[in-house]
């Protein structure tokens, strides 16, 4: 299964680790539980107790501005994504995590993490892992902070195919359980200026949108106008 995007001048965005590169872990989970829709399942500064693998649904992991109710979302976890990779070193939790939708799970304690059989199999899974998940937030903070807020946007719909391709699913029809104001504080953006350039890139026939569905139609097109600096 091809797990990137790939754009027109053969630039790939890499999807979350698959189920299959978390074989090694799953075997130290614990058995699966469902979390109901906006449900939270980590508090901001609580300790640490392991790594939550996602089976199934969206959760968010967001903060506040201390000067402001507003909030900061640094994560969408989608399935096979592991939450509380960045907790590791300081023994609790960094920002609150909750449900977007119905999502089931399973806690990976860091006690059965600190038992994983010294295998070089193992280990390189869990390097893999880290090394992508710390490369992917690199690359949403250097566009966030770089790049037009076209790019983002089209970077953000890029990646988004990527994750329903790795799971499966059609890379160009997709529904996307947040909002449109939650997409706009992961981009650091107005959520007006989200639904503004959503309706330029349908009006350009790079994508279409209905709600919460979206279907892209010109791939090579988004990819062009995320790569602009």
């Amino acid at each position: 299964m091809n797990t990137s995007f790939t754009s027109s001048n053969n630039k790939s965005i890499s999807a979350s680790p698959s189920f299959n590169d978390l074989k090694t872990l799953l075997t130290f989970s614990q058995p699966l539980f469902t979390l109901r829709k906006k449900t939270t399942l980590i508090t901001n500064g609580e300790k640490f107790k392991g790594l939550y693998l996602v089976h199934s649904g969206l959760l968010k992991q967001s903060q506040l501005k201390k000067s402001s109710e507003n909030e900061i979302i640094t994560h969408f976890f989608f399935p096979g994504d592991l939450i509380g990779l960045d907790s590791i070193c300081e023994a609790h939790y960094s920002g609150s995590v909750t449900s977007i939708e119905t999502s089931g799970l399973s806690l990976i304690k860091f006690s059965k993490i600190e038992d994983l059989p010294i295998t070089k199999t193992s280990h390189i899974q869990l390097l893999r892992i880290l090394s992508r998940s710390m490369r992917n937030e690199h690359n949403r903070m250097w566009r966030t902070l770089s790049q037009s807020s076209d790019s983002r946007l089209a970077y953000f719909f890029i990646t988004m195919s990527s994750k329903f391709r790795e799971q499966g699913y059609s890379p160009n029809a997709f529904r996307l359980p947040m909002s449109r104001q939650d997409i706009a504080n992961y981009l650091c953006m107005a959520s007006e200026t989200v639904s503004r350039i959503i309706s330029r890139f349908e009006n350009e026939g790079l994508l279409a949108a209905n709600g919460h569905e979206y279907l892209i139609l010109n791939p090579e097109g988004l990819a062009n106008i995320a790569e602009k600096t």
